[in-house]
């Protein structure tokens, strides 16, 4: 039975000693010659991913770039990107980037590391993680594996950490299953063709893969303990928010912004988000097929950023993106109980929501409606 390695524990100190070396170098964002009486502030975001997909730097940064969002609010908004929440977290504690998109676990042990970092704005707010299983499996709920091969992306992903917590609401330990590492999308759909694994625990935009790929799959149903959590989040360092409060509400309103027009008009945004990555698959062909199975997956990456049922009016929507203090909790309880944190952290040691009720104050009804 796979079990945590100490290549992990050894892993997780060399990335600490990383974070920890780059944390003096933060200057905040790149204002020379900008900012006020001058041009616009450069803020750079790093995005936890090694490629461009059709999911946040879509709706958050293609298209408030695209629509002037940015501009509007006296930013100009670089991106660069990291391979997963670490390096992005990483890449703020090197002062690369200025505002990091990371998982909400992945920032917790960043702090307890002593990265002086904190989360500081919602960006996903339902959890993206189920446990699936080919239609017609006689697995039929998370009792069920036991004795069975489950696959998770990797033993250093959000994946397998959702397992294990998966497993221990029920009653389950890792030894009573077999975790298998098959990576996400084509490659987990290959391993469950081809029978190397009997479940897999994945996030949706990886689901939606494997689904074109021609994998039927049921998802199980999620213990109510994780219905609180929440993954990609919003971080910065301590010095941003001291020095910086207000470039940052504004790039964080102009990329609400972005998922509202975005979910109202969501053919428009594919066009933008072609329009700055011609490497997203359909690009080439807007009317083609690949255009069509990317709009797709913007449509289900939206959900994570959205209400549940969202009503077609934005204005019905509430303060859905504010965070408050108890689905926090939830993260912390989830990360201590997984093993990725150690430290029971009071909530206000990880999130500073001092400005949040500057992220929503726009006209959501105008935003939808730009350039009709």
């Amino acid at each position: 039975m796979m079990k945590k390695s100490k290549l992990l524990k050894l892993a997780a100190a060399a990335t600490a000693v990383l974070l920890a070396a780059g944390c003096a170098s933060n200057g905040g964002p790149d204002d020379e010659g900008g900012g006020e009486g001058g041009g616009p502030t450069t803020v750079t975001v790093a995005f936890a991913r090694n490629t461009v997909t059709a999911g946040e730097e879509t709706f958050t940064y293609a298209v408030p770039k695209k629509l002037g969002f940015f501009e509007e609010e006296g930013l100009e908004v670089d991106m660069v990107t990291s391979d997963g929440s670490t390096a992005a977290i990483q890449a703020l504690a090197s002062g690369s980037a200025d505002v990091a998109y990371a998982s909400s676990a992945n920032i917790l042990a960043a702090i307890e590391q002593g990265v002086p970092v904190k989360a500081f704005a919602a960006l996903t707010v339902h959890w993206p993680y189920y446990i699936g299983v080919p239609s017609g499996s006689d697995i039929s709920s998370i009792e069920d594996l036991k004795g069975k091969r489950v696959g998770v992306i990797s033993l250093a992903s959000a994946s397998y950490s959702d397992l294990k917590a998966n497993l221990a609401i029920a009653g389950l330990s890792e030894d009573d299953v077999e975790i298998i590492p098959v990576g996400s999308g084509t490659s987990a759909a290959a391993a469950l063709q081809n029978g190397e694994i009997d479940a897999v625990d994945s996030f949706t935009d990886s689901f939606t893969v494997m689904g074109n790929s021609g994998v039927e799959l049921e998802l199980l149903d999620r213990p109510a303990e994780l219905e609180e959590l929440f993954s990609v989040t919003m971080a910065t360092t301590d010095q941003m928010l001291e020095e910086h409060p207000d470039e940052l509400a504004g790039f964080v309103r102009a990329a609400y912004k972005g998922i509202v027009y975005s979910q109202v008009n969501q053919e428009e945004a594919l066009a933008l988000s072609f329009e700055e990555f011609s490497v997203l698959p359909g690009a080439s062909d807007p009317e083609g097929e690949e255009a069509q199975q990317t709009l797709e997956a913007m449509q289900i990456a939206l959900l994570d950023s959205l209400p549940t049922d969202p009503a077609e009016d934005p204005e019905e929507w509430g303060d859905w993106l504010l965070l408050d203090d108890e689905r926090w909790q939830a993260v912390i309880d989830y990360a201590l109980m997984t093993d990725q944190i150690t430290t029971e952290f009071e909530v206000d040691e990880v999130w500073d929501g001092s400005l949040s009720d500057q992220y929503l104050d726009f006209d959501r009804t105008a935003v939808a409606n730009t350039g009709k």
